[in-house]
């Protein structure tokens, strides 16, 4: 009687831990199926983040293009007498023909920084997740560098010389428009390797 009571209690045993084995075992097969669509979502979101940023740059570098030919056609013409007058004597669409803005806007960063912050990183592949650091990185740095020379535009006033402005916008020109170039050709590598 006694062996057979050791015996049931030894059959349940082993009978719980399967079960719990079993348990495990399919709540683990479940979180990496949530893991890898959540991961599938992620990365489809942020090439449509990507390509949203891509569609910016390109219209912000499109609406300076008459702004840049005529920067460089005012440029040489212009006397040492005008470039020390102050900008603000004139009209500044005078000053600057075909002058938009800046253009473009802050691009956009919320999916990559999902991404980061639920750890879906972890679950990609090495390059991919250098690349997207990477691009993102770049694009910190770009909008970085739009918001300081917005507020360097913002402070002409009065007292800022025409020669000084004319720096400023040459500053626009090749260091706004040599990072949107980077982006653009690092957007289109990175989405080409996404799909």
């Amino acid at each position: 009687m006694r062996r057979s009571k050791v015996l049931e209690y030894f059959l349940q045993l082993v009978l719980v831990v399967i079960g719990v084995f079993l348990g495990i075992l399919a709540s683990e097969w479940n979180s990496g199926k949530k893991l890898e669509k959540d991961r599938k979502e992620v990365l489809e979101n942020i090439k449509l983040e990507m390509q949203t940023n891509l569609l910016t740059l390109k219209a912000a570098r499109e609406q300076r293009a008459a702004f840049r030919k005529s920067l460089d056609s005012l440029s040489p013409l212009l006397t040492e007498e005008q470039r020390k007058e102050f900008l603000f004597d004139k009209d500044f669409d005078e000053r600057f023909p075909n002058w938009r803005g800046v253009g473009g806007g802050n691009l956009k960063d919320a999916m990559f920084e999902t991404a980061k912050f639920s750890n879906l990183l972890a679950a990609m592949d090495v390059e991919t997740t250098a690349q997207l650091s990477h691009v993102y990185g770049l694009q910190e740095g770009y909008n970085d560098l739009r918001a300081t020379l917005i507020q360097k535009v913002f402070d002409l006033d009065s007292h800022t010389i025409y020669n000084d402005a004319v720096r400023l916008m040459w500053r626009i020109r090749e260091e706004l428009g040599g990072v949107e170039h980077i982006l653009i050709q690092e957007y289109e590598k990175t989405l080409k390797q996404l799909e």
